[in-house]
């Protein structure tokens, strides 16, 4: 059973994180974290199985940046990862 240290939610029976609201920038600024979007409407992410339309957990390999529109744990908005 995994469970989000975020929103304390069994990922695999969530509808989406209750918590990851925003994505704060190293530079301060923070904007809407991105919603899971799947072609039908039953689907679920494949990384945090949040439903569609949900926001993902946190380190989700599925969530995009809202800034850049990339893959938010590897694009490069939320600084260096060393």
């Amino acid at each position: 059973m995994a469970v989000c240290k975020f929103c304390n939610q069994e990922m695999l029976a969530s509808d989406t994180c209750t918590r990851n609201r925003m994505v704060q920038f190293p530079d301060g600024s923070k904007l809407p974290s991105s919603t899971y979007h799947f072609e039908e409407e039953s689907g679920r992410c494949h990384d945090c199985w949040i439903k569609h339309g949900g926001r993902h957990h946190p380190g989700c390999d599925v969530e995009r940046c809202p800034r850049c529109n990339g893959q938010l744990i590897s694009c490069g908005c939320l600084g260096d990862f060393e």
